[in-house]
């Protein structure tokens, strides 16, 4: 998205950005960085759980996190 933007390519750009928004979305869906180094997690990365005063993912947002995270790679996002 960036490189598009950068060459001015501003409508690949604004397509690659659309087809990101649910990523976005579900890595807002609590305070960050919990939803990031869930989802970081389930991809491989090892990134432990957040400090305190933050707590780590519960159930619900891990599988809204993993559904997006298989629909980007599946629908390669």
């Amino acid at each position: 998205m960036i490189d598009a933007y950068d060459s001015k390519n501003f409508q690949t750009a604004e397509m690659i950005n659309e087809e990101l928004q649910d990523l976005f979305k579900v890595l807002f869906i609590t305070a960050n960085p919990t939803p990031l180094k869930a989802a970081m997690e389930m991809i491989g990365w090892k990134v432990g759980i957040p400090r305190l005063p933050l707590v780590e993912a519960n159930d619900s947002e891990k599988s809204q996190i993993r559904t997006v995270i298989i629909s980007c790679v599946v629908e390669a996002c």
